[in-house]
Formats: structure tokens, C-alpha cells, sequence
């Protein structure tokens, strides 16, 4: 017989005579393994049995772990055909390993010609603006980018809320289309921290900015048209939610029924001003049904947001449409018990909160109309 280790003639005995190996080892004579490391495994799961190669390692993107990168396929009656089908998959992992991933500009292009079309034009608009702040990673394959990447993009391109989750949103489409085309397997957009959203006191609009805004509505953007209505009537968010077609006094040049929170804004109709009155007859034509704005909240202040961006107008609220009006009013010298009918306040010093004299905003006068209505 030859040693078990260094494979030497030895007689029958426990010891090898050359190098003192012994020759019985716990177990007993074993088979030797019929497929080493790397040539893939079978293993019974229930009532069948299934195939197993492993592709390498990964880390797991939500814990940080390494963990191993396997590809199965399960099913299979014996244990036979499982062996059998180890080659398959050891075939495809080649195929993949052969196959071009797509960068953000390829899923970019996808997006935006398909599914995006059927999104709002503003909406279309945003999102183009998101991917321009993606110039540095839009030629990367779409597995290699890291959420580092990602979250020093964003941090890089934007300032403020919604800019940012702008970008987040529209990255979170991309590799929803990655992950259909089996290129990643996570969606790292959704680890993406946004800025901190901060309500800040609404700055009125400037003259400036008024005229970005008539621009827009002249280009047919209907939603301006509800911006402008805001702003030449001091009409609060909530009460254009409310506002009916039949509560339009159109002699009078008022709006009559969709006051909010006070009794005295319940009961006080809201005016419209003369250069604003076109807008609001555009607006109850071109909307289906009986309310003035046929949107709900939620898509009411995405696309506010977004007409201010496209306008290339400094994000705010809704709400800077009421200030800007009491704002303009005070520079033009209006008595101030009109500017608080005008703004349907019991008490001036409400009225006062929404005025902002610090603001050169005097030439916007010229804009809004006196309202002789507010006397009655």
C-alpha cells in the first residue's frame, strides 16, 4: 500500500515508516468531491431540488453587509436535472458578463420619449430641468453610479426642497428601468436625502417677476392664469379649491361664496381687477365642470412650483400671491381700511403682516387696478 501522504511503499501497519502519517483518518474512506469550488451546487428545497452558482460578492446597499451574488433556478423533480442545469447557468452568467449597461442617458432617452410624453407639459418641463443637473453622471453605466454619486449631485445642484426632489423622483423612473432591464437590483434614488423644506415668510412678487408671469400665461400656460388671478385679487390657495363657475358676479367683477376661515372672508365677496378679468373668463372656459380649477391640491402646488421654475422665478409658496397684493396696494398709497377689504380682514394689524414696504415693488401699482368695488 503508499502512504496516504507523502504516497511512499509502507507495509500494513497504522504509521507510515518515512514520515509518520497516519493512515486511518475519522470518516473512513471518503468519495471525493465531484465538483469543486466554483462548478456550482444542488440542494433540495421541499419536494425538488434546485441549482445554485454563485456569481461573487456584493454589498448590500441597506445594511452594508457583503453578501454573496447568486443566480438560482429551482423546480426541478430530481436532483439529476438540477445538476444538469448548472452549465445554464453558468452560460448566462457569461452572457451577462458580455452585456453593455445602459448609462443614466440611455434610460434618459427611453423615459423621456415614452412614458414621460404622457405627463403634463409642465411636469415634462421639470423633469428636463432635473436631468441637466445630472450632466456629470449621465454618461455613466447605470451600475456603476453609487448613491455617493447621487447624493453629491443633488447636494451640488440644489438649494432648496423641491428642486431636489425634483431630481429624486426623476432618478427613481430611471432605475425603475434599469432594474426592468435586470442591469441593478436596488433603487438607489429612494436613499436620497432631501433638504430640509422650509416654509419661509412669502417676498411678493417683484414687477419683474409679474412680467415673467403674464409672459407665461401668454404663451398658453393655463395654470398661470390662476397664479395672476391670485395675485390681482388677494384670493387665498383653499378658496380657489372652493371657487365655483356660478359664484362669479361678472357685472359686479366679483366672487361671491368660496370665503374661508372668518366669518368677515365668508361674507366679503372677492373682487377682481379689471387687467385680471380676461383671465378668469379664460379660465371658467377652458376648465371641464363647475369649479374654477379642475386639480387637486397636491397637483395644484407641484405645478405652482413648477411654473415658478420654468418662469426662472425664486421658489414660495402660494401664498406670496395674498402678499403681494396687500403689498401692492400700500405702495400705492391705498387707504388702508380698503387694503383690509380688499384682503377681507376684520383688523388692519392682520392686514400689516402681509405687507412688505421693505420690498421695491411700487411699479407693480401700475399693473393692478382700482378696485371701486371694495367701497361698496
Amino acid at each position: 500500500m503508499k502512504c496516504r501522504k507523502c504516497k511512499r511503499e509502507v507495509v500494513d501497519a497504522p504509521y507510515c515508516c518515512q514520515c509518520g502519517a497516519k493512515q486511518s483518518v475519522a470518516g473512513g474512506n471518503r468519495k471525493p468531491k465531484s465538483r469543486g469550488n466554483g462548478h456550482g451546487s444542488v440542494y433540495k428545497r421541499g419536494n425538488t431540488w434546485q441549482a445554485e452558482i454563485m456569481l461573487g460578492w456584493k454589498i448590500d446597499p441597506e445594511t452594508g453587509n457583503k453578501k454573496k451574488d447568486v443566480r438560482t433556478k429551482g423546480g426541478f423533480p430530481r436532483k439529476s436535472d438540477a445538476l444538469d442545469y448548472i452549465p445554464v447557468l453558468k452560460l448566462q452568467k457569461q452572457e451577462e458578463s458580455k452585456k453593455i449597461i445602459s448609462t443614466l442617458r440611455d434610460h434618459w432617452q427611453g423615459y423621456s420619449n415614452g412614458q414621460m410624453t404622457k405627463l403634463s407639459a409642465n411636469k415634462q418641463l421639470t423633469y428636463r430641468i432635473a436631468f441637466s443637473r445630472l450632466k456629470s453622471l449621465e454618461n455613466k453605466p447605470i451600475d456603476v453610479i453609487t448613491i455617493n454619486d447621487l447624493q453629491r449631485q443633488v447636494d451640488e445642484q440644489t438649494e432648496s426642497y423641491y428642486p431636489a426632489r425634483d431630481m429624486k423622483v426623476l432618478l427613481s423612473h430611471l432605475y425603475k428601468r434599469g432594474m426592468a432591464q435586470q442591469e441593478v437590483t436596488v433603487n438607489l434614488s429612494k436613499f436620497i436625502v432631501l433638504p430640509e423644506l422650509e416654509e419661509k415668510e412669502p417676498v411678493p412678487f417683484t414687477e419683474a417677476e409679474l412680467k415673467k408671469l403674464w409672459a407665461d400665461y401668454g404663451e398658453g400656460h393655463k395654470l398661470t392664469g390662476y397664479i395672476l388671478l391670485m395675485t390681482y385679487s388677494g384670493m387665498m390657495p383653499g378658496e380657489l379649491f372652493k371657487a365655483k363657475k356660478e359664484m362669479v358676479d361678472w357685472q359686479n367683477q366679483r366672487i361671491i361664496g368660496c370665503g374661508l376661515k372668518t366669518k368677515k372672508r365668508k361674507e366679503t365677496p372677492i373682487v377682481v381687477a379689471n387687467l385680471v378679468l380676461p383671465v378668469l373668463k379664460d379660465l371658467c372656459e377652458s376648465t371641464k365642470g363647475e369649479y374654477l380649477l379642475d386639480m387637486n391640491r397636491n397637483d395644484f402646488y407641484d405645478a405652482f412650483h413648477e411654473t415658478l421654475t420654468r418662469c426662472k422665478i425664486d421658489d414660495r409658496t402660494p401664498y406670496v400671491c395674498r402678499h403681494t397684493t396687500a403689498t401692492a396696494l400700500s405702495l400705492g398709497n391705498i387707504a388702508p381700511d380698503i387694503i383690509r377689504e380688499v384682503m377681507r380682514h376684520n383688523n388692519f394689524s392682520t392686514t400689516e403682516r402681509y405687507i412688505h414696504k421693505e420690498i421695491d415693488t411700487a411699479p407693480m401699482l401700475d399693473a393692478v387696478n382700482k378696485m371701486p368695488n371694495c367701497k361698496e
